[in-house]
């Protein structure tokens, strides 16, 4: 069975095209029913203030273009767009996407690397890439020297903000953006792009290093066209198009070298939307951003939400009167929070949103008019979905999982270099294989909507049965003492494999408890609620803290390492 978007969704009622790049997509501008409220200012620094227009974007992006063809030697329609990669290594910066849409200007491909990459992957991903250029931050140079030493690359930085680094110092040595906007500002913008009809759909924009969070990184090829279209599906569903649609300031917290960040960026500007950016996440920075700059729309991840949720204190400190939804993407939400942060806020929409790197990048995603905890929300226009079950049939009804797989004009080209692994994504038919387990229900409102239920690799098989993780951990959730939980399987020389839970207690309810009766507790109420198969015993280990990747995401591999030790 082929589920697709619900009656009410829209089509896209924009032209799609495929003979530009996504800067000059994005920086033209959605045509709509609101374009002349859009506000001036598209990205604003949320910590010095200082701001950039739509005007001043193409400037800096034009400038910015001419510096780097004149340093690198990029000419704008010679050459390969392999032979122009430039690796973008920073945390949050008001220019990362000036550089990025700078780098397409020239024809050229940015290569997005996560702050917490180690060494290795660096390398790794420049070498695969034949990459010779980084972009930095102060924070993160000398990793940066360490892996150009060893691929002989060039460095420049990218400046952030004054007052974020305690005592900032210069950086000698190495040239830094403004120096080569300045010189663009010189030498004049290089010559228009000349692109074919079609080009867009097979053009690589970016090269995003998936999380690893089941295995080494690898680098998911990211098409222009892929990317635009997404934008569009987005602001199609939301009624970007429409009357009632008005622009407003959002959050950039979220890493702009993940998927999630870099879907944040173009769809804030081609929507005339405010981006306001903070380098990296802090809680007390980003509230203060959301009283200074009348934030609408917060864009956060699972933790974060948590954190605002069993946190009441922070309504009463700082003005969120501007906030109207909040959206959730990289891993799900459970309703239970969803509960507790309406609590706290009952006029907030918590709106989740389910996609991959290689969906690109968000493929469901909840209406403001329909929400319904606990789901993912329904999918976007010119998106499809089958479920297939662990027998390899295909699930023909609603209310019953399978193995998610995807079909649209969207999906990635596949992994750079690595052959084996992009045929294994796709099946026979060209369907993306998400390797997520999930089920369509309908909603209190009648309406279709993806409930994700767990990883495929991440089941855990009992006596031959399967168990999803995220039963025990939504039942665990339920309980006051338990703040965050992960469940693994380890192996069992009965049954094959059991159910281990990894537990972050509560710093104040059950604190007088002592391990083991907390243990007990948490035994017990799993045996009540749920079958024989999920039951944990004495398998309870109480942690500080999860491993997490900066998008939020539980690192299993971590969990399952230690639990080898």
């Amino acid at each position: 069975m082929v589920f697709s978007s619900p009656d009410w969704v829209p089509d896209i009622p924009w032209e799609i095209p495929d003979s530009i790049p996504l800067s000059q997509f994005v920086l033209e501008g959605v045509k709509s029913a609101s374009h002349q409220e859009a506000t001036e200012a598209l990205i604003v620094d949320g910590l010095s203030g200082k701001s950039y227009s739509r005007s001043d974007l193409h400037e800096r992006v034009e400038w910015l273009a001419g510096g780097l063809s004149k340093e690198l030697g990029w000419s704008t329609n010679k050459g390969s767009p392999w032979d122009k990669v430039a690796a973008i290594y920073s945390l949050n910066t008001i220019d990362f996407f000036t550089l990025s849409w700078a780098i397409h200007r020239l024809n050229g491909i940015c290569l997005l690397i996560h702050p917490n990459s180690s060494v290795g992957e660096m390398v790794s991903h420049m070498r695969s890439a034949k990459c010779a250029t980084i972009f930095t931050c102060q924070t993160l140079v000398s990793t940066s020297i360490e892996v150009a030493s060893q691929l002989s690359s060039r460095v420049f930085t990218l400046p952030l903000p004054d007052g974020f680094l305690k005592n900032p110092e210069p950086i000698d040595g190495f040239k830094n953006l403004e120096q080569l906007v300045a010189e663009g500002s010189r030498v004049g913008p290089p010559e228009p792009l000349a692109w074919e009809k079609g080009q867009a759909k097979e053009q690589i924009a970016y090269l995003c290093a998936t999380s690893g969070t089941s295995g080494k990184q690898k680098l998911a090829m990211i098409t222009h066209y892929g990317i635009i279209v997404n934008v569009m599906q987005v602001s199609a569903y939301e009624g970007v198009h429409g009357k009632d649609w008005r622009p407003q300031a959002v959050t950039g917290v979220i890493p702009f070298t993940h998927g999630y960040g870099v879907e944040i960026g173009h769809l804030a500007a081609w929507r005339g939307e405010t981006l306001v950016v903070l380098p990296r996440f802090d809680m007390q920075l980003m509230l203060q951003s959301v009283q200074q700059y009348h934030i609408g729309r917060l864009y956060l991840v699972p933790p974060i939400i948590v954190a605002l949720a069993t946190n009441p204190f922070l309504f009463e400190v700082f003005d969120l009167s501007s906030v109207t939804t909040v959206v959730n993407g990289a891993a799900g939400l459970d309703k239970s929070l969803v509960d507790k942060l309406h609590v706290q806020q009952p006029r907030w929409k918590v709106l989740t949103a389910y996609g991959l790197t290689e969906s690109v990048f968000v493929s469901t995603f909840t209406s403001a008019h329909d929400t319904w905890a606990g789901s993912s929300g329904s999918l976007l226009p010119m998106i499809q979905a089958r479920l297939v079950d662990q027998n390899g049939a295909e699930v023909e009804t609603l209310d019953s999982p399978g193995e998610i797989f995807l079909m649209s004009p969207t999906l990635f080209k596949g992994y750079l270099g690595n052959d084996e692994a992009t045929k294994d994504s796709f099946d026979e038919h060209g369907w993306l294989r998400t390797g997520d387990i999930g089920m369509f229900k309908k909603s209190p409102n009648g309406t279709e909507h993806l409930v994700i239920r767990d990883r495929i690799k991440e089941m855990i098989k009992v006596k031959g049965l399967q168990v999803v993780p995220l039963d025990i951990e939504l039942v665990l959730r339920e309980l006051p003492a338990v703040v965050d939980v992960a469940v693994i399987g380890v192996p069992d020389e009965n049954a094959g494999e059991r159910a281990k839970a990894f537990v972050v207690r509560s710093e104040s309810v059950g604190a007088e408890c002592d391990e083991e009766e907390l243990r007990d507790t948490i035994d017990e109420f799993v045996q009540s609620r749920l079958d024989e198969s999920h039951w944990l015993h004495n398998r309870i280990v109480f942690i500080e803290a999860l491993p997490k990747s900066q998008s939020g995401k539980v690192l299993k591999r971590e969990l399952r390492a230690l639990s080898a030790v």
